[in-house]
């Protein structure tokens, strides 16, 4: 990378596995987003896993200061997403600094395993609770610019026909419903060389958070996609038609984690060769 040309780093702070000696592994997902360029340094936490405590273990490992970080954006309200918050909130002074979410974060959430409907969401969260701790709520369905080569998508229009939201549940007026997840958005890096777009889950579909962070920025060079894709248990055709829409999209690199299923990685692998990487608690990713 030639002097004052932008960098970005994303260092995986939760996955669930760990592949590096020392770090720890918990279902859900963590990652600090780092942008650099000649002017000046964006970090950007983008979810807080399940655990605070295993997200400062592994940042303090990877040698991170997270009260550096200048914003927190919760992809969704699950808690294996947004479990973390209020515990980093208690023990990382971020006076002032911006937590982003949807609305729909806040919400109830359930989910069924095994036929029976659990919990998915995150007891206690509210925008009180984050002013109580300092940091500033800000609730969008909008997309929310936070430097000006850094936003977050806001809700992302479902395009795609293939790509389903199914299984997951909130409280409405009259009682349970189906939960579509309205809340799942991703952050978008605007790069020299296209976008590199973090998800968390990509509960909307990864095509359609591919698809809407290209509209939004007008850019339609595919530089990286990282994060969880959520393919985990998915169909043969969904997977298939998903990864030949991302092959029609052209990314340079491409980073999976969390959610996205060892056959996904297999088939992902398959497509993209070395241009795709598995990534785990640890991990860094060099753009």
């Amino acid at each position: 990378m030639s002097a004052g040309r932008p960098s970005l780093k994303v260092y995986v702070l939760v996955d669930d596995y760990a592949r590096r000696r020392g770090f720890l592994g918990q279902h859900g997902f963590s990652a600090l987003v780092e942008y650099r360029d000649a002017l000046t340094t964006v970090r950007v936490l983008v979810d807080t896993g399940q655990d605070g405590q295993v997200v400062l273990s592994n940042a303090r490992r990877l040698g991170l200061d997270l009260g550096q970080v200048d914003a927190i954006l919760i992809t969704h309200g699950h808690y294996d997403h947004a479990g973390g918050l209020l515990q980093l909130l208690d023990e990382v002074k971020l006076e002032g600094k911006p937590v982003i979410m949807h609305p729909d974060a806040l919400k109830p959430k359930l989910a069924k395993r095994r036929g029976k409907l659990v919990s998915a969401g995150v007891p206690g969260l509210s925008e009180e609770a984050i002013r109580d701790r300092k940091a500033v709520p800000i609730i969008s369905r909008r997309p929310v610019e936070i430097s000006d080569n850094i936003l977050s998508t806001g809700e992302i229009k479902r395009r795609t026909e293939f790509e389903q939201v199914r299984g997951f549940y909130t409280l409405g007026p009259d009682g349970l419903v189906e939960d579509r997840l309205l809340d799942d958005q991703a952050l978008v890096v605007k790069m020299p060389g296209g976008l590199v777009v973090v998800t968390g889950c990509a509960h909307s579909g990864l095509i359609n958070t591919v698809l809407h962070a290209q509209e939004l920025t007008g850019e339609e060079r595919l530089l990286a996609v990282v994060g969880g894709f959520h393919l985990e248990g998915a169909s043969r055709e969904v997977l298939e038609r998903t990864v030949a829409e991302l092959k029609r999209l052209g990314p340079e690199h491409v980073y999976a984690c969390h959610c996205t299923g060892l056959r996904a990685f297999c088939e992902l692998s398959s497509a993209f060769g070395p241009r795709f990487e598995r990534l785990s608690s640890g991990s860094v990713v060099e753009i």
